[in-house]
């Protein structure tokens, strides 16, 4: 008996008489294999719909229920995926994922023949499945109060949900199948962290029966610890299971191993939930996974190596009490659990959000924020997703979606890549053949891992390459491609041509650039330095083998470093931007600043974007606005320090940033190099616009400059309390040189100090906030002698060694007894009155 039939009077009540349901049972206790039928049995008007975050989970659970009633798949419980749909006429209870669903109400707003969904592992936080929510609650509160929503999972009773959800009735099972022991076993030997999970492994494994299921990260980590465990342990039946295999493939790892004989299952999270290996009573949890982060910059998805959460270690571990007592071996420390964060991030708030803006406007919404959503993205992400939809013409500039956007709407892939298939089809109605296939190829290729592995990726990003290798190989190798092109190609299929022998490859840089317009770039030099329409810099190989393109277009990027690489790319010529008109093209009078030259040219150019590709011979008349503007980029890009400060420059604003440190009731403007960039326009720029080198720049007394910052009491005040010298009794004018970190600091012979009793101070000494300077007593050879910041201590004290030892040495200077009331000097006692 499955832990959740002790509630099941609760869950049918609750689904009668509540139109939300939020479900806590733990893993094990029969959300997806029981409850469904219940509602089967109970004879619902419409359909259930169940819902999976994964296309093997969906699948594998349909087969499953399907088994339970003695029925093929396909009869009354069914599933609908992406490439894959086993339903009749006679299908009450369908198995799908999230993206189906969504889908289903775009064509069906009332989802008419629905009576009843089910979001199983609610807890993942999906960005589809959070959208897909927000649909289904926006089509409760408008159109359908009668439909029933159960959100199920092991974890999701936290405070936000609830807070969130106050109408939804809470239902709680806490039964759980079968114990589960845990262990931890942390790598104390400092292993490497494959090497301790392949050592904890053939440990764990040397006298177990029954299915051992290993958590790893990512498919590589897979391959590599598969392959170890095989060379050391080769009568063990060793299983892979990672998102991007085959289906067909993923379902051979979730049957049990033959009799007597011992299976390891290598998988990554997509195991933590829904699917059921047969026999496993044994995990291995590595603590790792691997992370879907957007990067805006980069506009790609980067996997990246992440600590699981302590969600995520619990749904692991109840993966060993599925069918019988079990146990989990935690390769890290109770301690390092203890510190996990409770939930992974949400997947919304790291996701590129194009896909689901341009479905929020087939929905009829202008922003996210007219939708029910749980957790709201950033704003300013969703703000350049719509921004992206407008360049892409999906959508106008009031977020309205275009015709063009419906029909990339109805594509199954991402909305770039459909907009690139609709453009190539609009092109082969005008005579250009199998560009259409050649875009869905493209498409088909982008949206999986890159078919090269890392040796055949050295020095080869060529988008052309991959695809001549997938032709190559074919149908038998990359059947999971070919599945996707052909869905892909199917509505085109009647009117255009489909030889993959005939492919237009010298088209091939026009369709990546309808997908992304911005990723076109110009060869700076010949040692793999690019940069796009937009001046963002690319990287590639100087071995590689489109470095000697003069224009490449991006299809694929990867940030390490601050710099951006390029990983899968294609040449395209001026020639195509322009006939295709992939990039704004304007003409412009443009002002260039040539390093080697030391001067200023203005001509008249032709640009891609921002992108000067050519450049007309003659020189044009400067303006003075071209040439401000010209040193505003300048100083921009090289900083403030590609001026040449002099030393009273420098002091200057040394002495203007004391004062606002140390005097900050003097109310003086804060000068760092951000507001003197901010403020060029009114320091530097109208000097500096009659400047047509860099030679006459430097010339500019930035001292002087720097004052029209100030008003004339400001002036005066920087003068008066930060002086640019100190006059000495003598009337010796010495300058005072200020520091950030220490207090002003004045040099000068000791000897024409006589008569001072106290340290001289600057600062606002009128309301008695002056600070006393520091002063560099100098000998009359001017070597330092004594450095002080109180001159009446040092009179008072260390005087008397000083002047013992000047007598020895300068016994014709003048050495007093009683410095402070002494006659200040700059003579020798011979020639003093």
């Amino acid at each position: 008996m499955f832990p959740i039939e002790s509630i099941k009077s609760q869950v049918l009540s609750s689904i009668k008489h509540h139109s939300l349901t939020l479900l806590v049972a733990p893993p094990g206790a029969g959300k997806s294999t029981v409850l469904p039928l219940w509602l089967l049995d109970e004879g619902m008007p419409g359909k259930v719909l169940l819902l999976q975050p994964r296309r093997v989970a969906a699948k594998n659970i349909a087969l499953y229920l399907s088994k339970q009633l003695g029925e093929p798949v396909g009869k009354r419980v069914g599933y609908r995926l992406r490439n894959d749909t086993k339903v009749s006429k006679d299908t009450k209870l369908e198995v799908i994922t999230e993206g189906v669903l969504i889908r289903m109400m775009q064509s069906d707003p009332e989802l008419s023949d629905v009576s009843c969904i089910l979001f199983d592992e609610f807890h993942e936080r999906s960005a589809q499945a959070d959208f897909a929510f927000a649909l289904v609650r926006d089509i409760q509160s408008g159109l359908r109060d009668d439909l029933n929503v159960m959100l199920m999972s092991a974890t999701l009773a936290s405070d936000a949900i609830t807070q969130r959800l106050p109408d939804a009735n809470l239902l709680v099972s806490e039964g759980k199948m079968f114990e589960v022991e845990i262990d931890y076993q942390p790598n104390a030997r400092q292993l490497h962290w494959r090497e301790h999970v392949v050592s904890c492994t053939l440990r764990a494994i040397e006298h177990h029966q029954g299915t051992t299921l290993v958590f790893l990260p990512g498919r590589a980590d897979i391959e590599q610890v598969a392959q170890q465990i095989m060379d050391k342990q080769a009568d063990h039946h060793v299983s892979l299971l990672f998102g991007d295999m085959p289906l067909a493939e993923q379902q051979k790892a979730l049957v049990a191993a033959p009799k007597n004989t011992a299976k390891v299952v290598l998988a990554t999270n997509i195991a933590e939930t829904s699917l059921t290996i047969d026999g496993v009573n044994l995990v291995i949890d590595s603590g790792f996974e691997k992370q879907a982060v957007f990067e805006q910059n980069t506009q790609t998805n980067r996997l990246q190596l992440s600590k699981i959460s302590q969600a995520s270690a619990i749904q692991r571990a109840g993966r060993a009490g599925r069918l019988m007592p079990g146990k989990c071996i935690r390769l890290y420390s109770q301690s390092d659990f203890e510190r996990m964060a409770k939930h992974a991030p949400l997947a919304i708030s790291q996701t590129d959000l194009i896909p689901l803006v341009l479905e929020a406007t087939r929905w009829g919404v202008s922003s996210l924020e007219q939708l029910p959503l749980l957790t709201q993205p950033k704003a300013f992400i969703e703000k350049q997703a719509w921004q992206s939809l407008v360049q892409l013409t999906l959508c106008d500039k009031q977020h309205k979606l275009t015709k063009h956007g419906e029909q990339c709407a109805m594509l199954p892939c991402h909305p770039r890549f459909a907009h690139m298939i609709e453009k190539a089809n609009e092109a082969e109605s005008n005579g250009q053949d199998g560009l259409t296939l050649l875009a869905c190829i493209v498409a088909s290729m982008l949206e999986q891992k890159d078919i090269f592995d890392q040796r055949q990726s050295i020095c080869n990003v060529s988008l052309a390459h991959r695809i001549d290798h997938l032709v190559h190989q074919g149908e038998q190798r990359y059947s999971f491609i070919f599945k996707q092109i052909s869905q892909l190609f199917s509505p085109y299929k009647k009117q255009c041509s489909g030889n993959f022998s005939h492919l237009p490859m010298s088209l091939l840089g026009v369709l990546v650039s309808w997908a992304y317009p911005e990723r076109i770039a110009k060869a700076r030099n010949k040692s793999g330095s690019f940069v796009s329409i937009y001046n963002k810099g690319y990287e590639l190989a100087e071995e590689d083998v489109l470095c000697d393109e003069s224009f490449i277009v991006v299809a694929q990027l990867s940030q390490y470093e601050q710099k951006l690489t390029v990983r899968i790319a294609c040449p395209i010529s001026v020639e195509q931007i322009k006939q295709w008109q992939l990039a704004p093209i304007t003409q412009k009078l443009v002002c260039l600043f040539e390093k080697d030259k030391d001067k200023i040219t203005a001509n008249d150019c032709e640009l891609f974007g921002e992108l000067v590709v050519n450049r007309s011979s003659k020189t044009q008349a400067l303006s003075e606005e071209s040439v401000a503007d010209l040193w505003r980029t300048q100083l921009e890009e090289n900083g403030l320090n590609w001026l040449d400060w002099s030393v009273d420059a420098t002091q200057l604003r040394l002495r203007w940033q004391w004062l606002s440190k140390y005097q900050p009731h003097l109310s003086l403007p804060v000068l760092d190099d951000a507001m003197l960039l901010a403020e060029l326009d009114t320091w530097l720029l109208p000097s500096a616009a009659s400047c047509y080198s860099k030679k006459a720049l430097n010339k500019l007394k930035l001292e002087e400059l720097l004052l029209h910052l100030l008003d004339y009491q400001q002036q005066q005040t920087l003068h008066q309390c930060a002086p640019t010298h100190y006059v000495g009794p003598t009337g010796r004018r010495c300058r005072i040189t200020y520091d950030m970190e220490n207090p002003p600091k004045v040099s000068l012979p000791m000897q024409e100090i006589y008569g001072l009793a106290q340290s001289p101070q600057i600062g606002d000494v009128t309301i008695g906030k002056g600070v006393d300077l520091v002063l560099e007593l100098m000998s009359p050879a001017n070597r330092p002698i004594q450095i002080t910041s109180d001159l009446a201590q040092f009179w008072a004290g260390s005087y008397k060694a000083v002047q013992k030892d000047m007598k020895a040495q300068y016994p014709k200077h003048y050495w007093p007894d009683d410095p402070a009331n002494a006659q200040p000097t700059n003579k020798t006692k011979r020639f003093m009155s």
